[in-house]
């Protein structure tokens, strides 16, 4: 994870984030930085239209639109919207998979 994320590391809410002033501004930062970012958005819009997608299905989504080549890029991208907290990640037997959050959903008004 980038240096970016460190003093914020454990934050896990809004609330969270909502204790400080410089928490609240991080955080209103790094929520741009994920919804405005062209395969975060893309990744959020996926994501809403499954409701719940595995980690598998969702790469290969972005593989067949050509966002995607790398499976680390997709790695990085996801901590990035778990972390500004658009997207929660869900551990179930051997598959990981992901649903969008309230703070997500910001992808139906975005064009």
């Amino acid at each position: 994870m980038p240096d970016e994320f460190a003093n914020y590391s454990d934050f896990k809410t809004i609330e969270d984030f909502s204790k400080s002033v410089e928490g609240n501004k991080y955080y209103h930062d790094l929520y741009l930085k994920a919804v405005n970012h062209p395969i975060r958005r893309e990744i959020l819009k996926i994501i809403n239209v499954s409701n719940e997608i595995s980690e598998e299905a969702l790469f290969n989504q972005l593989s067949k639109k050509k966002i995607l080549k790398d499976i680390s890029i997709l790695d990085y991208n996801i901590s990035f919207l778990i972390k500004a907290l658009c997207i929660e990640k869900i551990e179930r037997r051997d598959r990981t998979y992901y649903v969008i959050t309230q703070a997500g959903k910001v992808v139906d008004y975005l064009k």
